[in-house]
């Protein structure tokens, strides 16, 4: 594997519009959510005080998730498109793979880059959009914020997987971001939907979104991320499988 090259596309993500805007609008929606939290009546903010898991990091960290999590889909299947879909809506895929360098060595590099690159940029998003929250609401514990981020992670990865795997069937970004996000947006309601019919209760280990919400209600994590971890090497694995036999 071509680690110059590897450098060169995450370079090449880190100063791109998809990172700006990503940073840009994690801003945006830290800056609305926390002025709704903090100028919510007092009976309200009772009210989210009581509904927030035990384990979030604060009344903001709860309406986050639940609000931001369909815009960090769309921005988890942008980076996951890069893999394959921008080189093919630039039709430089085929003079990509001319290269001497295998179809394998070529996804692991690409792969690796989007991964690296998304967590850069996620990193410094979550870190403005907690920075943000703290100085207007307070009450928000930094730390726990940061680190409730970094452990959806596995979530993140099988949206990664889900993505690429769209990608080599569908072969352009439009119609892969279409895919991805209709996918990862049915599971994300799947859970809420379950969640609401039962508060309280423990969504299904079988879903992946519901991992997110695990993470920041303090339960359990050792099955579900056997499961998310499961299914995210079988996509990675069919979709891996299937570009190398494909015809480009």
């Amino acid at each position: 594997m071509n680690f110059q090259t590897m450098l060169l596309d995450i370079k090449g993500m880190l100063v791109s519009k998809r990172a700006a805007y990503t940073i840009i609008i994690m801003a945006l929606f830290a800056v609305t959510i926390a002025l709704v939290v903090e100028f919510s009546p007092e009976g309200l903010k009772a009210a989210l005080e009581a509904a927030k898991p035990e384990g979030s990091a604060g009344v903001f960290e709860f309406i986050w998730f639940e609000d931001f999590l369909k815009f960090l889909l769309l921005v988890l299947i942008s980076f996951g498109a890069f893999i394959i879909c921008d080189l093919e809506d630039e039709e430089a895929l085929g003079l990509m793979l001319a290269r001497p360098e295998s179809r394998l060595s070529f996804l692991v590099r690409r792969t690796l880059s989007s991964v690296i690159s998304f967590l850069i940029i996620f990193t410094i998003g979550t870190l403005v959009a907690g920075g943000i929250a703290w100085a207007i609401v307070g009450g928000l514990n930094p730390p726990v914020f940061l680190l409730h981020h970094l452990m959806i992670m596995p979530m993140l990865l099988f949206v990664f997987s889900l993505t690429f795997f769209f990608s080599v069937a569908l072969r352009t970004t439009t119609y892969t971001v279409l895919a991805g996000f209709a996918a990862s947006l049915m599971l994300s309601f799947t859970y809420s939907f379950a969640l609401m019919a039962d508060p309280g209760s423990e969504p299904s280990i079988l879903n992946p979104l519901a991992f997110g919400y695990r993470v920041m209600a303090g339960m359990p994590l050792a099955n579900a991320f056997y499961v998310v971890l499961a299914l995210t090497i079988v996509m990675f694995t069919a979709g891996g499988v299937w570009f190398s036999r494909k015809d480009i």
